[in-house]
């Protein structure tokens, strides 16, 4: 089947809106930089052509006043012809109704100028229009002198600057919507896998998984923490269909013995019918408390009582435990015993974990100590924020490849032992459920059961 790929225009996709505010947002800054630049460029450039025409109209005005205007006049040819800035230099000597006596412009439209110091002025230069930048100032004998400099190109550089300033903000435009096209293009292929990985589970495939690249990118780890999730979903689907043909499995049985039972007890009077009856009870609150266990079961899997969570005396909950089963294990001539290091306190639920230790002692003691000499010792200690919990057995162990598989519901390690083969599977909910641990390992002889479970602050007093 071919991945599925995204529809829509382009803006309805957030990698293409990303990709366009990205460029925008480096077009914005293209543009506050090459106007600080500009700013920076034409007020450096104009304030040194202002420098110049004050510094040369003063030197101007004390040559005329040492050496009379005939020798100014001269002074101002000299200054033009000198070949230095001789394109862009201005220097003339106008009468007061602006007639030029000197220099190499004339004032457009001619006139007696009533300004000055440093301002911008119309001129014509060699048969063309140009805009000067000068100083002006009146002689003693009324004539104006008027030096600076054309701004020509000065504004043929603003101009350049301009036009390559919007032709870099266009290219960014375009890098822009062409790099938002191609960045959506991109996270579309990539985001194509996903869904349609996504499509084939949601029609019922729960093996397709997610290819990953070798790149460890954000749409890797995606896909990795996906794929775990859909391995964990089948999982639990394999689980269920398993639970569902093992229930029906382990029922069908004692269902049937009962309806044939209940069938022979209608001819049955007396006594024997009063025994029948009893022992369809029996076999009716077994199967009760088969259910039973698979509610609960599924109940801690839930987590729903995740928030009844708080501090757990283990010190108090192991002595009730010895208190409990040390007179059970004497009865088999057997021994139970209990150390415990410091005091420690667990998070947890305190029903659910004397329920959790209460099976593993009742197995214990089913399997260890049946026989005189048999023995089981429980050791628990705090390590920093985890407790350690050990149940440690002299019995027959279990048989290695049967280890991985003792928290299965209704798996059975040894079974010609009564029993549902639920035991194992709540305790291993109920330390999940406390965020915990749960180990199995045969120790030659005997067998051990390691718990690992949070540890919780004293509650104050």
């Amino acid at each position: 089947m071919t991945p599925v790929t995204a529809a829509g225009r382009p803006w309805s996709s957030i990698a293409f809106r990303l990709a366009l505010y990205y460029g925008g947002l480096l077009l914005l800054t293209m543009m506050v930089v090459l106007a600080i630049f500009y700013i920076q460029m034409v007020g450096v450039l104009s304030a040194r052509v202002d420098r110049q025409a004050n510094l040369d109209l003063k030197r101007l005005q004390i040559h005329a006043q040492q050496y009379g205007e005939d020798s100014l006049q001269h002074e101002i040819h000299s200054l033009l012809s000198d070949g230095v800035d001789s394109q862009t230099e201005i220097a003339i000597l106008t009468d007061p109704d602006g007639k030029v006596l000197a220099g190499n412009a004339s004032i457009l439209p001619q006139r007696g100028l009533h300004t000055f110091g440093l301002r911008d002025l119309h001129l014509r230069q060699s048969g063309r229009t140009i805009t000067g930048r000068v100083a002006v100032a009146q002689l003693n004998n009324g004539n104006i002198l008027i030096v600076g400099s054309d701004m020509e190109s000065l504004r043929d550089i603003e101009e350049r600057f301009i036009r390559a300033s919007l032709a870099a903000a266009v290219i960014v435009v375009i890098l822009a919507v062409l790099g938002g096209v191609g960045f959506r293009r991109l996270v579309d292929d990539r985001a194509a896998n996903i869904r349609h990985v996504m499509l084939q589970v949601s029609s019922g495939d729960l093996g397709q998984r997610i290819p990953l690249s070798t790149r460890d990118d954000e749409f890797t780890r995606l896909g990795r923490d996906i794929n775990k999730m859909l391995d964990q979903i089948e999982q639990l689907m394999d689980g269920v269909r398993h639970v569902s043909n093992t229930i029906a499995h382990n029922l069908r049985t004692p269902l049937t013995r009962v309806l044939l039972q209940l069938r022979s007890a209608r001819h049955l009077t007396g006594e024997h019918q009063q025994s029948l009856l009893e022992r369809l009870e029996q076999e009716v609150q077994d199967l009760g408390t088969v259910f039973d266990k698979l509610l609960q079961i599924a109940e801690l899997e839930s987590g729903m009582r995740r928030q009844e969570l708080s501090p757990v005396d283990m010190h108090d909950l192991l002595a009730d435990i010895e208190d409990l089963y040390a007179p059970v294990a004497e009865e088999f001539q057997s021994s139970l015993q209990v150390t415990v290091q410091g005091h420690p306190f667990a998070l947890g639920d305190a029903d659910l974990l004397a329920s959790a230790l209460a099976n593993l002692v009742e197995n214990a003691l089913k399997y260890a100590c049946q026989q005189p000499g048999g023995w089981l010792h429980i050791t628990a200690q705090q390590t920093g924020d985890t407790i350690h919990l050990r149940l440690q057995d002299n019995g027959p162990g279990v048989p290695p490849d049967r280890l991985h598989r003792l928290t299965d519901r209704f798996f059975r390690a040894h079974e010609q032992q009564p029993g549902h083969g639920l035991g194992l599977s709540s305790v291993q909910a109920i330390v999940q459920l406390h965020n915990g641990s749960l180990h199995f390992a045969n120790l030659h002889p005997g067998f051990e059961v390691y718990l690992r479970l949070p540890a919780a602050s004293p509650p104050s007093a």
